[in-house]
């Protein structure tokens, strides 16, 4: 398995989008078969940007956009890759964990844990 960082592309463009979020996007499962998206969140511009897994064998040439200068597509290591994913799968059973529970201070408890995980991955996320 292998592991990438990329941003949507605009359907209407045909170009990935790195200085907005537009209405009409794809992931580009065309430009890489088998692509598995992991985790979607937001770049430090509130840009919309994934990991995801690719089949091995796929080839990732990491691209940079001209006008913003953003890394569009980036090959990430398994160890970049669990940066994000670890921190933000944790979140994700800490959210699910707060809404079922009736104890306020456990509740409390979860939250806070869950607002670090998700700072934890975004600090990762921006660093990739």
């Amino acid at each position: 398995m292998q592991y990438l960082k990329h941003y949507w592309i605009n359907i209407n463009t045909g170009t990935y989008s790195s200085d907005s979020n537009p209405v009409e996007k794809r992931h580009p499962e065309a430009e890489f078969p088998g692509l598995d998206v992991k985790i979607w969140m937001h770049d430090v511009d509130g840009i919309d940007v994934c990991l995801s897994q690719v089949p091995d064998g796929a080839v990732i040439n990491n691209v940079i956009d001209n006008v913003t200068g953003k890394t569009v597509v980036k090959s990430l290591t398994e160890q970049e890759f669990n940066t994000v994913a670890t921190p933000y799968f944790e979140l994700q059973q800490l959210s699910g964990e707060t809404i079922g529970e009736e104890g306020e201070t456990l509740k409390a408890e979860n939250e806070a844990a869950a607002t670090a995980k998700y700072q934890e991955a975004v600090t990762a996320l921006y660093a990739l």
